[in-house]
């Protein structure tokens, strides 16, 4: 393999190494700390997490390289991208609710109990939902190499309004990937609690940054009014 592709491999095996084991501190830290270090089903979720992540930042960063390159920013644009003061802020004040609410995981499954523990087959349709927003999110990265992890002003970088694959059913399958992820994996790990304050925090906050985001793309991409009134659907398809 050229040395030129060499780099962008360890850095994604780095990146994901780095996601994997803040994940398993965040969640299997607390489950040992309460006597439950044999969690079979947060094992199994750190694990997948992993091997789900490895796969797709590498396929990224040998097929798409610049839309790997987009996503490993920060939620905080670097200076000069104009990023709207009120998206940075809730954009960090939103990953440490990120932070808190997993570790909040295992507390519950071990310890709170809030709500009784989902059956069996609620578990796995939690699995599949995580799965399936995960691989949502994936392809939508993979169609839009402008989808940063902030808003900031991309003009420079010929920024077009994407249209096609996943983007003509919804217009920020990011965000609903991201949905189904966060209630997946809480009702995978059996907390029906961290599941109903995980989507109704990131729900809030996902629309409030939705219409940020859209007034900054319909001032700077004169096309995006139109597509919007083709596409409805901000985060849900036919329904929101």
């Amino acid at each position: 393999m050229p040395s030129s592709a060499k780099a962008p491999i360890g850095a994604t095996v780095g990146a994901t190494l780095r996601s994997a084991a803040l994940s398993g501190v965040l969640l299997l830290g607390p489950a040992a700390l309460l006597g439950a270090w044999r969690w079979p089903a947060g094992w199994a979720y750190v694990g997948g997490y992993a091997g789900l992540q490895l796969a797709a930042n590498l396929a990224l960063a040998l097929w798409r390289p610049a839309h790997f390159r987009v996503r490993q920013q920060g939620v905080v644009a670097a200076r000069g991208k104009q990023q709207p003061l009120v998206d940075a802020i809730g954009s960090a004040v939103l990953v440490g609710f990120a932070l808190a609410w997993t570790a909040f995981i295992p507390l519950d499954v071990v310890r709170l109990h809030l709500i009784p523990s989902p059956p069996p087959w609620v578990t796995w349709a939690g699995a599949v939902a995580a799965v399936a927003g995960f691989a949502l999110t994936t392809l939508a990265v993979c169609k839009n190499r402008f989808a940063t992890p902030n808003v900031q002003d991309q003009s420079a970088s010929g920024q077009q309004v994407v249209t096609t694959g996943v983007y003509g059913v919804v217009r920020h399958p990011i965000y609903l990937g991201y949905f189904l992820q966060i209630g997946g994996q809480a009702l995978w790990l059996g907390s029906v609690a961290a599941a109903a304050i995980g989507i109704g925090v990131y729900l809030a906050a996902t629309l409030g940054r939705i219409r940020i985001e859209e007034r900054d793309l319909r001032a700077r991409l004169p096309a995006y009014d139109g597509y919007a009134r083709r596409v409805r659907g901000r985060l849900i398809p036919f329904v929101l």
